[in-house]
């Protein structure tokens, strides 16, 4: 992996904006086999909960979180009131926080119009995607970074509408309840490279099966936090 860690405003801008976007088509070409499938699923959830067509469209390009649009119609779905339906899709995107501290370099030193837009697009595969983009310079990530979360958002919501389209002609699918389980594995395992990442998991995933019993909103906050926490200090015992 490229470790270079000068500023970015020190960098040379060395790629052109065809170099820029092929990498971020490969990026998106990447992990698009589980966002499309999530987004499917989603496009039929919103149908079989009723809650609109519209409203799921919108919502998968305004949130452009799917964990957390799913629970926001779950909770809703199962009666709970707007308020609590609201505040669990804003737990269960609290991650999204810990994403923005770790891109935080990467934001730095951009101008503020993008500092305050460009955060819209931080999600698992962008964080996932940018994380290793390590030698660009800022008006490169810049380019990158919009090519990255511009052809996602428009593979997310295009799923989405997919599976609203598809959804009156397929039978019933309780299995597909797995599928977002399966993208967040996806994205784990390959990352699974060394005794802090493997603790880190381990205590993730212990944490967040014990708080679901007890507070089920919380329990990807839960295991996220526990986890972080697991990675700090194993690190700092390993030092």
């Amino acid at each position: 992996m490229h470790t270079d860690t000068a500023p970015l405003e020190a960098r040379a801008d060395t790629c052109d904006d065809r170099a820029l976007r092929t990498a971020a088509m490969r990026d998106v070409l990447a992990v698009s086999p589980g966002i499309v499938p999530f987004g499917v699923m989603l496009g039929v959830t919103v149908v079989t909960t009723g809650t609109g067509g519209f409203a799921g469209v919108l919502g998968a390009a305004l949130v452009f979180g799917g964990s957390a649009q799913l629970t926001t119609i779950a909770v809703l779905h199962l009666g709970a009131g707007l308020l609590a339906a609201v505040l669990s899709g804003i737990v269960v995107n609290a991650r999204i926080l810990l994403y923005g501290a770790a891109l935080e370099p990467w934001f730095r030193h951009q101008p503020l119009w993008f500092r305050l837009l460009g955060p819209q697009l931080i999600q698992d595969q962008t964080y996932l995607s940018a994380s290793v983009r390590r030698g660009y310079g800022a008006a490169e990530f810049r380019r990158y970074w919009a090519w990255l979360g511009g052809v996602l958002l428009a593979v997310w919501t295009g799923s989405v509408v997919l599976g609203l389209l598809a959804a009156p002609f397929l039978p019933p699918l309780p299995h597909l309840g797995l599928v977002g389980a399966t993208l967040f594995v996806a994205m784990l395992v390959p990352r699974l490279v060394d005794r802090t990442s493997l603790i880190a998991a381990a205590v993730a995933a212990g944490t967040a099966l014990g708080v679901v019993r007890v507070l089920p909103d919380l329990g990807i906050l839960g295991g996220t936090t526990a986890g972080v926490l697991a990675a700090l200090l194993a690190r700092r015992s390993h030092r």
